[in-house]
């Protein structure tokens, strides 16, 4: 990979969806883990198509070249785990759809409800 990707294919072995966003993608969140490598979107996610251009569609095309991600009618299959910032990985999910800058700590939520914020799981 030549390119440097906000999104990024993510090297991690089985772990189970600790945030979701929506009902659209579930993820794992590691507080503890590099910036963007923090939130880890899993096989089954949708990423949205519609953006209004800039890095995402760039990260898009590359992650779909290269088996992580499929295209389909409404968006983009998550098939292999992919990694990126909260914020990161909000935007390229939401889109267009969502918030103008995106706070993914905000919007990813634990299974109780509270976001990562709330929760007290941001980063100091």
């Amino acid at each position: 990979m030549t390119k440097q990707l906000t999104i990024r294919p993510a090297a991690v072995g089985k772990v189970e969806a600790n945030v979701y966003l929506n009902q659209t993608a579930k993820g794992y969140y590691d507080k503890l883990a590099k910036r963007r490598q923090m939130l880890i979107v899993l096989p089954g996610s949708m990423f949205t198509d519609k953006h209004a251009g800039g890095w995402i569609p760039d990260n898009l095309d590359v992650l779909t070249r290269e088996g992580y991600l499929e295209k389909k009618a409404n968006g983009y299959l998550v098939l292999k785990p992919v990694c990126g910032s909260p914020s990161g990985t909000a935007a390229a999910i939401l889109g267009k759809d969502g918030p103008g800058k995106p706070s993914g700590f905000l919007l990813w939520t634990f299974p109780d409800g509270r976001t990562i914020a709330e929760a007290g799981e941001k980063p100091k």
